[in-house]
């Protein structure tokens, strides 16, 4: 779902904002903290903390022509009435637009980076800042700009190294479609949480509003290029004991077409939470469903009666375990394979790398063990049946078989571990061009086209505006 809004409705949501003079100046919270005056936060009192920090504003901006030039001023105004030293940094992500041409003349920094991507243009622009603390936000009219002191606080009162704005509070359906703001949303929060072994308290871990220094951040060696991104940073902050806090933000309709593709991009947040923390989604998962399988299984062979018949208790009982015998194992070995991928990646940091060749050759004497197990399982229901010499039950029978039917099925696959071998080659951590480096130069270098009547920007890096102006 996308939403637009006129250049008059841009106007008037950015003349609402106007600051509040120095005497008094605060920034209003989101409805719920206005209506109680007790939890607004007024900075008028530690305006000497945000005098002399050095901050930046990174936007990531892919054809917002619309709104990065009244939010690069906005940002700018906003630290300027606080005593900040800021300035403002957009990372064009291949506009299309006039979205470069716009951010320069709000008085941006404007640099490019070719690698399609939420992660990589934030990478590039945390990677080009030069002051001590990095504010990230979307170029889309959507943040509330107007929090950035609120958000610097507890980093310069040395009680946080990292804070998000919450969205959610003052998300409506008109501002978050309703199935990011009640499902995707909290699901992924959830995730975070549990791959951070519930270190960090948030409610809002998508949130595109953050605050932290820049040195801590460029030590986690961050890798997502996508909007995944956002997870991973979180992750990789706790697993760094960063404190990582939240402040109540506003959040208002966005300016121009969304980018957000909702199950793609789901997807991109899953699949790094499952690298960065497999014993999350896979391991213990996987572990947890085999040893139900398992009691079911003891269940259902102690049952003295209505097994034969379908639909019993005991019934499905083994019916459950036998699919839960077969996934289990598989989630299992599919957890220990993405961390096997997540160490060799460097995603995640191992005091001993497994070799490929060793995690092969484990494979396949499980798959051999449970091939064994089977066979004799198998070979003893014949017996008893066959002989008629009736040693087990009917229920433990029907429990054994279904357990040879599911060992069968998890060896097989098991044992073909040295066909998915190709799928667990890896490849470095994709470095994206960076300018003082003599190679990459080329795609990140100021380009300005002389002769026209107007300057336009085609490649620039870290530019001033007043340099294009001259041309």
């Amino acid at each position: 779902m996308t939403f637009t809004r006129t250049a008059t409705d841009i106007e008037t949501q950015f003349d609402a904002l106007d600051p509040v003079p120095d005497e008094s100046l605060h920034v209003a919270a989101s409805p719920a903290a206005v209506e109680t005056p007790a939890t607004e936060i007024c900075y008028s009192n530690d305006q000497h903390l945000f005098h002399g920090a050095t901050v930046t504003v990174v936007f990531p901006c892919l054809n917002e022509e619309l709104a990065v030039g009244l939010c690069v001023e906005r940002a700018l105004e906003v630290m300027r009435s606080a005593g900040l030293d800021g300035s403002v940094l957009v990372v064009d992500n291949g506009s299309t637009d006039n979205s470069a041409r716009m951010a320069l003349d709000a008085g941006a920094q404007v640099i490019l980076q070719r690698e399609p991507g939420y992660g990589a243009a934030l990478r590039s622009g945390i990677e080009a800042a030069q002051s001590e603390f990095v504010i990230m936000a979307d170029a889309d009219g959507t943040y509330e700009l107007d929090a950035i002191p609120r958000l610097l606080q507890p980093l310069l009162k040395g009680e946080a190294d990292m804070v998000l704005g919450q969205r959610l509070s003052d998300a409506t359906s008109a501002t978050m479609p309703w199935l990011h703001r009640y499902v995707g949303t909290p699901a992924i929060t959830y995730l975070v949480k549990k791959a951070t072994k519930n270190k960090i308290s948030i409610r809002d871990s998508q949130s595109g509003f953050r605050a932290f220094r820049r040195e801590q951040i460029m030590a986690l060696n961050l890798s997502s290029t996508g909007m995944e991104f956002a997870s991973e940073m979180l992750i990789r902050s706790s697993w760094a004991e960063l404190r990582i806090g939240e402040v109540e933000t506003k959040y208002a309709e966005r300016i121009g077409d969304s980018k957000l593709s909702t199950f793609s991009d789901g997807l991109r947040h899953l699949r790094q939470i499952l690298l960065l923390s497999p014993e999350t989604g896979a391991t213990i998962p996987g572990l947890l469903a085999t040893v139900l399988a398992f009691s079911l299984w003891v269940f259902s062979a102690q049952s003295a009666r209505g097994f034969s018949q379908v639909g019993s208790l005991s019934w499905v009982a083994n019916v459950v375990a036998g699919v839960l015998s077969i996934l289990g194992p598989l989630v299992f070995c599919t957890g220990i394979v993405l961390r096997y991928r997540a160490e060799n990646s460097g995603l995640r940091s191992a005091r001993v790398k497994v070799p490929i060749e060793a995690l092969i050759r484990r494979f396949l004497m499980w798959g051999a063990f449970l091939l064994v197990l089977a066979s004799l399982g198998l070979a003893a229901l014949l017996t008893n049946f066959h002989l008629q010499t009736e040693f087990l039950s009917n229920s433990i029978a029907a429990s054994l078989s279904s357990f040879v039917r599911s060992a069968f099925v998890v060896g097989i696959v098991l044992t073909v571990a040295p066909l998915i071998s190709p799928f667990l080659i890896t490849s470095p951590r994709s470095r994206l061009p960076m300018a003082n480096e003599e190679g990459d130069k080329a795609n990140l270098r100021l380009a300005r086209r002389i002769g026209e009547k107007s300057a336009s920007v085609d490649i620039c890096t870290v530019c001033q505006s007043n340099e294009l102006r001259e041309a």
